[in-house]
Order: structure tokens, then sequence, then C-alpha cells
């Protein structure tokens, strides 16, 4: 690329050549001064479109799960408020449709601002954008190969949003949890057939952060279609995203670590609070030190859960997805040679824990595995934990 192209590239006005998929320098409006001149990230690191998103293009929201029917009702709002089309809506369960709708009443969400649709192929056929947002990796590959199918008999869509006269791409975009290689296969699937892009954008966060848009996305894929699929969803659904690049693997691998890190302070608080239990200490003493100390709500949380057995994994993640994850981080970790003892320990806590209590309790019910491998009750007791007769 040349001096000149970097400049209009910089500004906005310019792609990158053929084949190129990331922005070769960064861009000025991607990063923000504080007021002791120290530079931070915008929260979208991608210049607006020339067309604002959802002006013409129809946003749907395929998976309405905890996650999912809040993301969607926030979205649906937003796409509402700024004049577009009402946001289709699909998932397979009438359970949790019926969920999504009695939750988006609650909000005030009018039913004018979403459209149920029960046909994949069809949304396939009409949406350009595509969220989804589900529980395992074998739901992922089924329903975006369905949307896929749909998405082939696509006619006549008008202008595309990717340029160099490519025509009209659907973007989907997936925001679950899934192994990378799940989200590479998918990817060389898309890009099997013209006019259809995959984005890996997992979220992070609980849904009680979703539920008020306080969500972090990281993205990665196709740059021009990150850029349109950025300004869509922030600030509907999240507060910020980050880039990952063009690899759609990077960005599910990154969620991967960041739920390891999450889910090393919940064992290690699992582990401290029993021995500070056992020792006479008292518990209560030991989150007093995590407020005063580290000043972390996340922290704060998970302590508060676990020294007052609030398991109930309303608002927050279960176990089964942590047990999930925690078998997702083990064999990324493998796969690059990295020893993580610490996940090891916490999914045989989380194994334990699922055999007494059941995979629906928030995922801080891993200390029953600890506690039962200290010889105590998995779910009782606050000041001095009973002993386990098992």
């Amino acid at each position: 690329m040349s001096a000149q192209q970097h400049a209009r590239f910089a500004e906005g006005s310019d792609a990158p050549e053929q084949g190129q998929r990331t922005p070769p320098v960064m861009r000025l409006e991607g990063i923000r001064t504080s007021g002791s001149g120290a530079v931070t990230p915008e929260p979208i690191p991608f210049s607006r479109p020339s067309t604002p998103v959802p002006a013409h293009d129809q946003l749907a929201f395929v998976g309405l799960g905890a996650m999912g029917k809040r993301m969607a009702t926030n979205l649906a709002r937003n796409i509402q408020e700024k004049g577009g089309p009402p946001l289709i809506v699909y998932n397979r369960s009438e359970t949790k449709l019926d969920e999504f709708k009695t939750y988006a009443s609650g909000k005030e969400l009018n039913e004018g601002a979403y459209k149920v649709v029960k046909d994949l192929h069809e949304i396939g056929k009409t949406a350009d954008i595509v969220l989804t947002s589900l529980g395992s990796d074998e739901a992922v590959e089924e329903v975006i190969g369905e949307l896929f199918k749909g998405q082939e008999d696509q006619q006549g869509k008008g202008d595309g949003i990717l340029p160099g006269g490519r025509g009209h791409s659907t973007i989907f975009i997936d925001t679950s949890t899934i192994f990378p290689a799940t989200a590479g296969k998918i990817e060389r699937l898309a890009s099997s057939k013209p006019h259809r892009v995959f984005l890996s954008c997992p979220v992070f966060g609980i849904p009680r952060a979703a539920e008020s848009a306080d969500l972090i996305l990281a993205i990665s894929g196709d740059y021009f279609a990150k850029k349109h699929a950025a300004h869509a969803l922030v600030p509907a659904i999240g507060k910020k995203v980050m880039d990952l690049g063009s690899n759609v693997e990077r960005a599910t691998a990154f969620k991967l670590v960041g739920n390891a890190m999450e889910l090393g302070f919940i064992e290690l608080l699992s582990e401290c609070f029993t021995l500070a239990d056992q020792a006479g200490v008292g518990s209560e003493q030991l989150v007093q030190l995590i407020k005063d100390q580290h000043s972390s709500p996340q922290l704060i949380r998970y302590a508060d859960r676990i020294t007052k057995n609030r398991f109930d994994s309303e608002g927050g993640f279960n176990l089964g997805g942590g047990i999930t994850d925690a078998r997702h981080i083990r064999q990324l970790a493998e796969s690059h040679n990295v020893p993580m003892p610490v996940m090891d320990v916490a999914h045989q806590h989380m194994l334990s824990a699922r055999a007494h209590g059941g995979e629906t309790m928030d995922w801080t019910a891993l200390v029953g595995g600890e506690r039962i491998a200290a010889g105590l009750q998995p779910f009782a007791g606050r000041v001095r934990l009973e002993r386990y007769e098992g």
C-alpha cells in the first residue's frame, strides 16, 4: 500500500488492498486522550459506516436464553428508536420464546419493535445481519448451517455493504462461547459461498450486565463486516468492542482465556473461604479484606454468593455452562502445551458440585466441590461448616 493510500485509509476513506483483512495502521478516531494525557481506546475501534446501520438493514436475533433475551430486547429498542425495521427474533424452544415476550413486555418494549419468525431459512433469506446466542458448539453449527441454507436462496437484496463491487453480503455474528476450531469450521463454510460473512463475537458479562447493555464484545473476522457490525451492536447491546483481528478463532480463544481468569478467581475464593471458616478466622473478615484491598465488584459478588450460599443462577452463569467452558479451556491449553492446573481443579470441583446440586446452580457453587474435599457439607452453613458424612 502506498503512502498516499495509507493516508486515505487512516482517514476512513479507503479500503485495504485486495486480500488484506485487517487495518495496517491505527486509526486516529480509535484513540482518545484523557485529562492526564494518557491514551485510551475508544469503545468502537472502527470508523463509522457512511450509512447509519439501522437505516436500511434488517437485523435478526436467534437464541433467546438468559443472555439472548436481554440482548435482543435492548437491540430491538435501539433499532426502533433509530427508525429501523422491527428486529426478527427466533428460538427453537417455544418456552424460551414466551419468556422473551414476557421479559420484553416487562421492559416496556412494545410488540411492534420485534417480529417473531419461526423458519431459519426465511431469516437467512431476509436478514442483513443475523446474531446468534446459543448454548453449545453443536447448536451453533446446526443453527448457522440452516441459516446459510436460507441465505443461499436470497435474491436481489440491493446495494452491498462491502466495497469493491462484491455485492450484498449477509453478516452472521455468533455471540456464543464456542471452541476456536468450531468458529474456524463455520467461517470456512461461510466463505465457500458468495455474499455471506461470518464474524465471531463472544461477549463478556453475565445476564445482569446484558440487561443494562454493559457487555464487552470481542470480535474477529472480515474487517469491513466488523466495522459495520460494531456500530450496530454498540451501544445497543454492549459498551465496548475489542478487535481481535481477521482470524475468527482469535475472539473465541480470547473469550476462553477471559473465562479461565474468572473461573480461577472463583476457585481461589472457594479455597480461601473454606480455609477461613475452618481456621476460625471467619469469612466475613475475608470479604471485608477483599472490599478494602481490591475494590472489585466482580470479586465482591463472587464472595457474597459463596459466603451466603446464594447459588441461584438467575442473573449469573450456571454450573453447566462453566463445566463446558472449563473443558474448552483445558482443550485449548493442551493444544498449546500450556499447563493450567487451576482449571483442572476447578473442573473437578464443578463436577462434584453438579453431582450434589445439579447444573442449574450459579458456577460459584463449585465451592461445594472444595467443601466436600475438605469433609464438609457442600451447600450449607456459613460461620462454621458442618461435617459431611456423604
